[in-house]
This record gives structure tokens, sequence and C-alpha cells, in this order.
């Protein structure tokens, strides 16, 4: 079954970079700005021309409804992406979207949100959207080096609680960010959300299932259509009831998925 979205022709009302190789941009796309919830994606066509051919999946940073916007963060490496960054304020690309199934946090509770680079994209949109839980969420942010760390302020709220770590030992904790993991999970009630580079989720689920801590992960595959009909951005199961639900789309039982859940 094709879910259902909108399609809209989004006028680029900012595009700034805030790290080295990322940028923000702020699109006026009211019809998803009033429907996108955390961890969910548009799929956005980057060039009216014949390349690149495929739409690229991008997370909602934040939203606001009223007055109909919605904010990306992403990482220029490919051609697409390129020609994002080169967008100026005026420009106008086309947007696929909502799309995927969000993050819910649970109702009580510590909730930890464990980001790498990008990823932190579907995390922030949590802190901002469910402000009324701000107080038990704590962040805790990974980049390669200082250099790659986004500007915090500008994508998560100034009263989110966050821990930051740099490969390098350029910005905050010297080493990987899942080594901040086990003095923030508490023995009851935490809930840990992730989103960034697979082997970092991969290591957040090893974790979170040693101590008994509830996972969702919001998974980064590559998605050709976003909405079910090309089946390339399937993710396999440990358990299924069927052998034909044993590998699942990400782009419409995910991209939120139960960490434990999947073989990494």
């Amino acid at each position: 079954m094709i879910p259902q979205f909108l399609q809209e022709n989004a006028e680029v009302l900012v595009n700034e970079q805030i790290a080295r190789n990322v940028y923000l941009m702020r699109l006026l796309a009211p019809g998803i700005a009033r429907a996108c919830r955390p961890a969910q994606f548009v799929q956005i066509r980057t060039d009216a021309g014949q390349s690149p051919y495929l739409r690229r999946p991008f997370s909602a940073l934040r939203t606001d409804p009223e007055a109909g916007t919605i904010e990306l963060v992403y990482d220029a490496f490919g051609e697409g992406t390129r020609r994002m960054a080169g967008a100026a304020a005026g420009h106008r690309l086309d947007l696929l979207g909502p799309l995927g199934r969000p993050f819910v946090p649970s109702l009580t509770g510590r909730v930890l949100l464990v980001a790498g680079g990008v990823g932190l994209v579907p995390l922030a949109f949590m802190a901002w959207y469910y402000k009324e839980r701000r107080d038990d969420m704590v962040l805790l942010m990974g980049a390669a080096s200082k250099a790659r760390m986004p500007e915090m302020d500008r994508v998560i709220p100034s009263d989110l609680c966050r821990r930051l770590a740099t490969d390098d030992g350029s910005l905050g904790h010297r080493g990987p960010v899942t080594d901040l993991i086990p003095e923030h999970v508490l023995p009851d009630g935490t809930q840990v959300l992730t989103c960034g580079p697979h082997a970092m989720m991969a290591r957040v689920a090893r974790i979170t299932a040693g101590r008994r801590v509830p996972c969702l992960a919001s998974m980064e595959n590559h998605m050709a259509c976003g909405f079910g009909a090309c089946v390339g951005c399937v993710v396999e199961y440990r358990e299924a009831d069927r052998e034909d639900d044993r590998y699942r789309r990400v782009c419409i039982e995910g991209p939120v998925v139960d960490a434990h859940a999947i073989v990494w």
C-alpha cells in the first residue's frame, strides 16, 4: 500500500553552511510543514533535468506549521547535495513528503538521544517537537572533528542537555559518542533513540541490548522512491512470522525500527 504524501514546489528561504560541508536549508512548504513529525523525511528532486535522476531523502530538522516552513540539515558530498548547496534564496525544489513512520517517545522516564553526524537531524526534531518532554531528554552528539560539528545552537533547543564527542578529541570527549552511553543510561525507565552512521547505530544496539534498555533507530538506508515501490531500502529482521516478512522496507516499515529486532 502506497502511503499518502504531498508534493510541493518549495521555495528556498535560507541555505547556509553550519559546518564543513554541512548546510542548513529552510524551505517554504506549508502542507508538509503541517503534517511532518520527528524522523519523517522528504524526497527532494535536486535538479529539473535528467541527472541526477533519483530524488534524495532528507529528514526534517524542525517545522513551523504557522509559517509553513521546514528545515533540513544535509551533508554536501555527492552530485545532488552539491547542487543543493548552491541553491540561493528564491530557488525552488520539488518535495515529496512527509514519508515514513515517526519517532514517538515513551510517556515517562529518560529519553537518551544518541546522534552521529547529520543523524542529529531527526533526534533534534524530537526535542523541538516534544518540548514538554525536553527536561527528560539528554543528547549525546558525535562527529569526526570540531570542523564537522554543526553549530549546535542553530540546530537544537538551547535548554536541551547535551554532551559532545569527536573522534580526534578536538571538541568534547575524545572517542566515539557511544563511549558516553553507560553514564547516561539509568537502570529503569530509559529509552534510547539513535540515528547516525550504520556502525555507530550497531554499537548503540549492542550496548543497549546488553543492558536490556529499549532502543529505536532511525535508519539512513539509500531510498530511491521513498514510498515502497522500488524495494531498494530493505533491512533484515531477526524474527518474522513469515519468510516474506523477513526483509522490510525502511521507507514504509521505518525509518524508525526496533534496534534490537534487525540484523546489523
